[in-house]
């Protein structure tokens, strides 16, 4: 029995002898030597799943980003003017879906050769001058990451901490069925536009969640009466309930109208400074996918169904002359403000969201002054003054809704 037992003991001892190694001195990787000139960082922001990076660069060769578990995921920057970026796009950048669980330190390394063509390294710690200590990123459903970024480790860097996203109230995606209740928007020829794009987000949704993505609505059906609207902002507001849940997208559905029945065809309403390719994508796909057309509409036109409208000085002056009328406190609104406010309150700072608690009547948006933002696209899909469109629409639904949902799941690659 004794020996029975101190076998037991031996295989004890040398199972957990073999978990403290796996676990604290096989993971232990290499400290890096860095160097006593530091990168600032002036701006660190999360919009959509790309992080970017912006600050100012040491007086060093050839440049890029690591981040270093032992290994290293190189990355390369924008330089101009002593001043770094990861990308010129507010939706570009270090693609954080992509990055494996585990700790990652951020540092930019300069490399250099010597005459036998043999590389040397040189790390400079990223200091953190913004005023965000700790960034904290869930990534989509299917990869179930969640992502903190701080200086908490002795390099005093930019680290990444990846672990295992435990909380269900993530979603990847939020689909708001334009106007609702009392506000029907459009009206004609027989139609509300609120009635339509509620059966388009639903359909959407469907489409979406097949596809493995979480989805969440703005409004259900049935959930306002002809005599209540949709609060905006505040606890549960259509803009603001994005952040509440971490979303990472956001799809406004909407239908257009215009007194002059011959204009026609799909409008993408994005951000500013954005890599076009997803907003290309989904113009083209609902174009092909149901035989509508490009919109006709020329102003604030960017590409083929891609429009982009900020707030103009034009626009900021009248806006500033209507709060004096209502007697309400201005909000800071800029040049760099996206003039849709769907578009605009989920993105954060990143597309100029303002609306903070100064206009008690008008509820506030409390992610306004958040360094992550999201990525919110408003989609008037059809002109209900166009014969042609409607009835394309009401005939077509599964098809706009196939557009859209496919061209989500293909660009991001999302796995079934």
């Amino acid at each position: 029995m004794r020996k029975f037992l101190f076998v037991l003991l031996i295989i004890f001892l040398m199972f957990g002898g073999y978990i403290l190694y796996d676990n604290y001195f096989s993971k232990k990787i290499p400290i890096l030597n860095t160097e006593d000139d530091v990168v600032n960082v002036d701006e660190l922001y999360i919009y959509g799943n790309h992080l970017n990076i912006n600050g100012k660069i040491v007086n060093a060769e050839n440049l890029d980003l690591v981040l270093y578990n032992g290994d290293f995921i190189s990355y390369k920057i924008n330089i101009k003017d002593n001043n770094f970026n990861m990308s010129d796009y507010v939706n570009d950048g270090i693609k954080l879906e992509d990055i494996p669980k585990g700790i990652y330190y951020a540092f930019i390394r300069s490399t250099t050769k010597d005459d036998d063509d043999k590389e040397s390294y040189k790390y400079y710690v990223l200091n953190n001058n913004t005023k965000y200590e700790e960034t904290i990123y869930y990534a989509f459903s299917n990869n179930g990451n969640k992502i903190v970024i701080n200086s908490d480790n002795d390099y005093h860097t930019l680290m990444l901490n990846i672990t295992e996203n435990n909380d269900e109230n993530i979603y990847d995606v939020i689909i708001d069925p334009g106007h609702g209740g009392m506000d029907s928007g459009a009206i004609k020829n027989g139609y509300k536009e609120s009635e339509l794009t509620m059966k388009i987000a639903a359909n959407l949704k469907k489409k979406m969640e097949a596809n493995g993505i979480k989805v969440k609505l703005t409004r259900e059906e049935g959930q306002l009466n002809n005599n209540e609207k949709l609060i905006d902002y505040g606890t549960n507001g259509r803009a603001v309930i994005s952040g509440d849940v971490h979303a990472k997208y956001l799809f406004s559905i909407h239908l257009n109208s215009n007194a002059y029945s011959s204009v026609n065809g799909v409008e993408v309403y994005t951000p500013a400074n954005i890599n076009y390719d997803f907003a290309k994508s989904l113009a083209t796909a609902i174009v092909n996918n149901t035989g509508c057309s490009y919109s006709t509409n020329k102003l604030n036109k960017q590409f083929d169904g891609i429009y982009t409208r900020s707030f103009t000085e034009a626009d900021i002056k009248s806006s500033m002359e209507e709060y004096a009328e209502r007697n309400m406190n201005a909000y800071d609104i800029t040049t760099k403000s996206n003039y849709f406010y769907m578009i605009r309150e989920p993105g954060a700072i990143i597309t100029g969201a303002y609306v903070d608690d100064r206009n008690s009547k008008i509820g506030e948006n409390k992610y306004y002054n958040s360094n992550v933002g999201t990525e919110a696209y408003l989609l008037e899909l059809a002109y209900l003054s166009n014969m042609n469109d409607l009835n394309n629409i009401l005939n077509n639904m599964d098809k706009y809704t196939d557009a859209i949902a496919n061209s989500f799941n293909n660009v991001f690659e999302l796995k079934k």
